[in-house]
């Protein structure tokens, strides 16, 4: 298991190295990630769906949807809320604060394009029958129907529990160990039903092609308010907060 320190030190060399890197690499990585997401995601409704039970529908569903982040740490894509912890090297004086928010933006529309093909790809096998449209029907339009300030909140408690996730994953010094420590946190964040940006691209994209009752505005909307929601539980309260520990260590 790494220290503390190395925890950080990995984050902040991690920072650079993604505001540094090729753009065309940086695209296709987020457009990855955005994908695995949705996969995951599939998966999950599918259960949800399929379950007799749907409060024990939800719980398998959560344990599945792990899938998606865990194949983004081990094969190195690029997913916005986990990059929000990249801030680090911002803190540390290491990246300018424009570039880490030109690498951000950037990851955030590739993973919204990863999402776009897997609606697109999804819709286009059949694999989402009528009676899962329905349910993520209802998924999306409870999601932008929530009051902002709600929606808000739920964003940044859900990116608390993702970056934590991540970070206890970044801890481990094997694949087992990533796996294990990742795994958990992201089955409590799909079972808090909170706001996660890049699963909620999905979500809304998929219900919005299939007919749903919501409309661009609102699916607009939410994508702004959770995305902010979430780089304030990733980058200010998350980051933030263990760079100050980092420094009080170090002084």
């Amino acid at each position: 298991m790494k220290s503390f320190k190395e925890i950080m030190e990995y984050i902040e060399h991690a920072g650079v190295s993604k505001t540094e890197r090729n753009i065309k690499a940086l695209v296709i990585q987020g457009i990855l990630a955005g994908m695995f997401i949705a996969i995951g995601a599939i998966a999950y409704f599918r259960l949800v769906a399929y379950t007799e039970d749907p409060g024990v529908g939800k719980f398998l569903g959560a344990l599945i949807f792990p899938t998606g982040i865990i194949a983004i740490l081990l094969l190195g894509s690029e997913l916005f809320t986990s990059d929000c912890l990249a801030i680090l090297s911002v803190y540390k004086k290491s990246v300018k604060m424009g570039r880490l928010m030109k690498m951000l933006t950037t990851v955030l529309a590739a993973n919204l394009v990863g999402a776009v093909i897997i609606t697109l790809l999804s819709t286009g096998a059949g694999i989402f029958s009528e009676h899962m449209i329905e349910v993520i029907s209802n998924s999306a339009i409870a999601k932008t129907t929530m009051p902002v300030g709600q929606m808000f909140i739920s964003a940044v408690l859900c990116n608390i529990i993702v970056c934590s996730g991540v970070m206890m994953a970044y801890s481990a010094k094997t694949v087992a160990g990533k796996i294990l420590a990742v795994w958990f946190p992201i089955a409590v964040f799909v079972l808090s039903g909170t706001e996660h940006i890049v699963a909620n691209m999905f979500y809304l994209v998929m219900a919005f092609v299939n007919g749903a009752n919501i409309t661009v505005a609102g699916i607009l909307i939410s994508f702004v308010v959770v995305a902010i929601g979430n780089f304030v539980g990733g980058a200010v309260i998350i980051t933030g907060a263990n760079y100050y520990i980092d420094k009080d260590l170090a002084a």
